[in-house]
């Protein structure tokens, strides 16, 4: 049982380190195009939730092996907006909390949930 968990504990960590590279590359992109065609700021609270659903999806789907895939997407969802949330704080040198992280912490948690269900169905068949 020991190796197991191992196992699953790598799965998340893994899920968690590609989402987080696909989440940086993707809103360092999303910043540019913003700088580039002046996109309205209300598209990009919008933009950014895309972002990391896609993100927390690609890293799930990667690393996600069948067995208990809803509670490995979860743990990874909500560990991919913890460490998110503190790489963007640490670059814009603020830290500050409020109900908004809960909810994006509910989210990630569901997308999380999802995309693991999703990948264990997907590479069990």
């Amino acid at each position: 049982m020991r190796g197991a968990k191992k196992e699953a504990a790598a799965e998340v960590g893994k899920s968690v380190c590609i989402a987080a590279i696909v989440t940086l590359a993707a809103v360092l992109v999303f910043a540019l195009l913003v700088k580039l065609f002046s996109i309205g700021s209300g598209a990009i609270t919008a933009v950014n939730q895309v972002i990391k659903a896609v993100a927390i999806f690609v890293g799930c789907m990667v690393c996600v092996k069948p067995g208990r895939g809803l509670l490995k997407g979860l743990v990874s969802g909500v560990a991919v907006i913890i460490l998110t949330y503190f790489l963007f704080a640490i670059l814009a040198g603020e830290i500050a909390f409020g109900w908004t992280n809960v909810l994006d912490l509910v989210f990630g948690a569901l997308v999380g949930a999802v995309s693991g269900f999703v990948a264990g169905f997907v590479k069990n068949k």
